[in-house]
């Protein structure tokens, strides 16, 4: 972030959308987000306040955060249940080229012995063949679960970096040191030099001049992105970071 800045933010939480199923069986709330898609960012800071029901010189009301933590959840990431090692060794021969691999290791083995019985070459070189495909697919196996638990091990990583508290204007008051995971869809979110972002937000107006976040922690580039309250019109034919 850029020095002496302190910002007000509109939380988006696109994080909860996972949970829209789970919601649908519930009743819809007159003071709830309209739309679980709202492109914000596309959006002017006065359409994002009557979208979210929200007032930014006020925040949210409590009878709102409690209806939508009901209907949202918790502001964090789900924790997929592990899977066995069993189960991630048969998701690496759930495809279709590897079946074929493997038919045809298995009639290469049986073709070699067949040929051993009937007086021709049973020793090792007979064998060859089938033994290559075979060690190609324990690789190729073992390479799958290599990147399988390393993309869970991400996903706890990126929730260790999420941020654990927030200030956050509620009925009409700077609530501080607000766990980050009680964060509901409208909560007006402030920001200071440091901070990590809780959650998905569009920036609703800056006390300093410029605004520039670090994306490092989700992208890997090292480069600080600028950001403003201006909306992005023709948000359909750009690419997003």
């Amino acid at each position: 972030f850029s020095r002496r800045l302190s910002t007000n933010l509109l939380s988006l939480l696109q994080i909860h959308g996972e949970r829209i199923g789970r919601s649908r069986e519930k009743r819809k709330l007159s003071t709830s987000v309209k739309s679980d898609t709202f492109p914000a960012w596309a959006k002017t800071v006065g359409e994002c306040e009557e979208n979210f029901g929200v007032s930014r010189e006020r925040g949210l009301t409590t009878e709102n955060v409690l209806k939508r933590h009901q209907l949202y959840g918790l502001n964090e990431l789900e924790k997929p249940e592990g899977t066995s090692i069993f189960k991630l060794i048969l998701e690496q021969f759930n495809d279709t080229l590897v079946c074929i691999l493997l038919a045809a290791a298995v009639i290469s083995f049986v073709l070699a012995f067949v040929d051993g019985e009937e007086g021709g070459e049973m020793g090792i070189t007979a064998f060859v063949e089938p033994l290559v495909i075979f060690l190609i697919l324990i690789v190729n196996a073992i390479v799958g679960i290599w990147q399988e638990t390393n993309a869970e091990k991400a996903l706890e990583d990126l929730k260790e970096i999420q941020s654990q508290q927030a200030t956050v204007m509620r009925y009409g008051n700077k609530v501080s040191s607000l766990p980050a995971k009680e964060l509901v869809p409208g909560d007006i979110v402030d920001l200071r030099v440091g901070d990590k972002v809780p959650a998905d937000m569009r920036v609703m107006a800056l006390i300093s001049s410029t605004l520039r976040v670090e994306h490092g922690s989700l992208t890997g580039e090292s480069e600080a992105f600028s950001k403003t309250t201006k909306h992005m019109e023709d948000y359909h034919s750009t690419t997003f970071d």
